[in-house]
C-alpha cells in the first residue's frame, strides 16, 4: 500500500512539473502588450444606479485633423482626442454636469490618470485626462459637457 501511494505522489509530482514547463512555454509565446492609448467608448451618468449618456468621441491625428471613419494606431499616435456629452436641455434640473460619473471601455492594458473614480466636473472646457498604453506612449483627452 506504502508503495503504491509513493508510485502515485511520484506520478502526480512529474505531471505537474510538466504542466509547469508547458504553461510557462505558452506564456512566453503569447504575451502580447497592446500598444493602443485611445478610448474605445466613454459613458456619463448622474449617479451609480441612473442611465447613461454615451460621449461623442472625435480623434485628432498628430497635424490636428480630424479622423473620420475607423483608424489604425499608427494613424492616430501623436494626437489627441476630445470627447462630448451632449445632454437635451430638458435634462439641465436633472443632470448636474459639474457632478457627474464617467466611465470607460479601454482595452485591458490602459492606464487613465487621473482616474475616473469619483465625481467630475465637466463644465465649461471640462477636463483632460491621459491614457497611457501598455507599452507606455500616452494620449490625452478633453472631456465636455454640453447642454442642447
Amino acid at each position: 500500500m506504502r508503495t503504491i501511494y509513493k508510485i502515485g505522489t511520484l506520478a502526480l509530482t512529474v505531471l505537474m512539473t510538466a504542466s509547469l514547463w508547458s504553461c510557462a512555454d505558452v506564456n512566453e509565446e503569447f504575451v502580447f502588450v497592446h500598444d493602443t492609448n485611445t478610448i474605445e467608448a466613454m459613458f456619463l451618468s448622474a449617479s451609480h444606479a441612473g442611465s447613461a449618456f454615451t460621449g461623442e468621441i472625435h480623434e485628432f491625428n498628430k497635424a490636428g485633423e480630424l479622423i473620420k471613419g475607423a483608424f489604425t494606431q499608427q494613424e492616430v499616435e501623436g494626437g489627441y482626442g476630445l470627447i462630448i456629452f451632449r445632454i437635451p436641455r430638458s435634462l439641465e434640473n436633472d443632470i448636474n454636469l459639474s457632478n457627474v460619473y464617467l466611465r470607460a471601455n479601454v482595452t485591458f492594458t490602459v492606464f487613465i490618470a487621473p482616474g475616473l473614480s469619483g465625481r467630475h466636473d465637466i463644465t465649461g472646457d471640462g477636463i483632460i485626462i491621459t491614457v497611457t498604453s501598455g507599452v507606455g506612449t500616452t494620449r490625452q483627452y478633453r472631456v465636455r459637457g454640453v447642454y442642447e
